[in-house]
């Protein structure tokens, strides 16, 4: 063997080796202060998960600023602190942004790009979606109304064709009428007949007491189309393993999973493809519920927004996929969102491996959505926020901030829960319905199904 062969193998073995490593340019030239920072607020660096490093920005001498590249969408995403020890103001390219703490929560509401707060301790910093053209403000009327007992979280519900709201649960026994010896269960699904807020009960189903963390179930989000209700699962709870479909034809008593498969099973054809192996943004995922039995739906396709876990999802962007509401329970079907084309006209591909986020919302969490026919807008809503927009894929934009601690400090009735269901019945000119579970501390929402009714401001 030749001298450059030789040369020629070494070049390829020690770059085979490096990349394994995770050797990369990016990561030798991170500056050292912002390695150490990084490594002393590891949660800071839990938001770079996508985020390729480019460069120290100049700034005061003051204040330390870096600049990486979100590669998910292609955007700059900053980590700054102050050196001097006192609060500095920081200047960012023309926008708003949402300043993230250590805690991982944003410490306010999108701030102005020239006036950014900076303290000792690390911030992440990512552009934030413009304010809304059609919502001024939005604020919550009253307190959290318990119109029956009840234990549980994720009530997220649909309007059927018989008039009736239907609504998962999880972690409890659901409501407490008719519990009897129940202990929690993983889901569960209830049937509510009258009208807002004076919503009665009656249980649909119970799954398994207490089952094991790898069979536990939890519904993302339940859809009723043409005689039919549909939910869209998770499994376990967490950072699920599987997002999957099911299937009822008796308004929820009866269910037939879609695609599900167990951990050890051998994966079936036509199974479900979101995936945690796949790193799939569709293992949790939010149909846009359109009005009763998705009557206000006007271009046949069924659409559902999603993220990859249940909670703490560090990507922090929503996906969006869609399919035409004859194939719903078809995976093989369905398209995924992938980026813009000439003046935002929507691309789509079947391979959900090069979907990518849409332009706007972010959440930790799950959250909610739906059209609402009195503004003709789609909404999301988080267990901070809520977002508008024209069309599914957006351009999404900034409504407001529904929690109290943010809007209005000191005041204790609406402090977020988890997670907010909006709801398609019963929405007025310029409100509508949702549902939030807490933490069974009052005056605070408690774990259980609470209601709220919001207001949007108008511009």
């Amino acid at each position: 063997m030749n001298d450059l062969n030789v040369k020629a193998i070494s070049f390829i073995l020690i770059f085979l080796i490096s990349t394994l490593a995770g050797f990369s340019q990016s990561s030798i030239d991170k500056p050292v202060e912002l390695k150490e920072m990084l490594t002393k607020f590891p949660t800071i660096g839990e938001f770079l998960i996508h985020a390729s490093y480019q460069e120290q920005m100049a700034s005061s001498d003051k204040l330390a600023v870096y600049r990486f590249t979100d590669t998910t969408n292609d955007e700059p995403v900053y980590v700054a602190w102050s050196k001097s020890g006192f609060q500095q103001t920081l200047t960012l390219p023309n926008g708003q942004y949402w300043v993230m703490d250590t805690a991982q929560v944003a410490v306010s509401t999108p701030i102005q790009y020239n006036q950014i707060p900076i303290t000792e301790t690390p911030v992440y910093i990512l552009m934030a979606a413009p304010h809304s053209p059609v919502i001024q403000s939005i604020y919550l009327d009253g307190m959290p109304i318990e119109p029956f007992p009840s234990n549980g979280d994720l009530w997220l519900s649909t309007w059927a064709d018989d008039n009736n709201m239907y609504s998962g649960w999880g972690d409890g026994p659901g409501p407490l009428y008719d519990a009897g010896p129940h202990s929690g269960v993983d889901c569960g699904v209830v049937k509510l007949t009258g009208d807002l807020p004076d919503v009665k009960p009656q249980t649909q189903y119970r799954e398994d007491e207490n089952p094991p963390l790898a069979l536990n179930d939890k519904p993302s989000s339940l859809l009723y189309l043409d005689s039919c209700l549909y939910g869209q699962f998770h499994s376990p709870l967490g950072d699920a393993r599987i997002g999957y479909l099911t299937k009822s034809k008796d308004y929820g008593i009866h269910w037939k999973r879609i695609g599900y498969f167990e951990e050890k099973e051998k994966q079936p054809a036509g199974s479900s493809p979101w995936l945690r192996k796949n790193n799939s943004p569709f293992r949790c995922m939010f149909f846009i519920n359109m009005g009763q039995n998705y009557s206000l739906n006007t271009d046949g396709y069924v659409y559902a927004l999603g993220i990859g876990t249940e909670w703490h999802w560090m990507d922090l962007r929503v996906y969006l996929t869609r399919v035409k509401k004859a194939d719903i329970a078809s995976y093989t079907k369905y398209e995924y969102f992938a980026g813009y084309g000439k003046k935002d006209k929507p691309k789509w591909t079947s391979d959900q491996a090069m979907a990518k986020p849409v332009k706007g919302p972010i959440t930790y969490g799950q959250g909610s959505a739906i059209y609402h026919p009195g503004i003709k807008r789609y909404l999301f809503m988080t267990d901070f926020d809520v977002f508008d927009a024209p069309n599914p894929w957006g351009p999404w934009t900034y409504s407001g901030s529904w929690t109290t601690w943010y809007t209005r400090p000191g005041k204790k009735e609406w402090q977020g829960g988890y997670q907010p269901g909006m709801i398609t019945k019963g929405t007025g000119p310029d409100t509508f319905w949702f549902t939030v579970a807490g933490q069974n501390k009052k005056p605070l929402v408690t774990y259980s199904y609470n209601l709220g009714k919001m207001h949007m401001k108008l511009k």
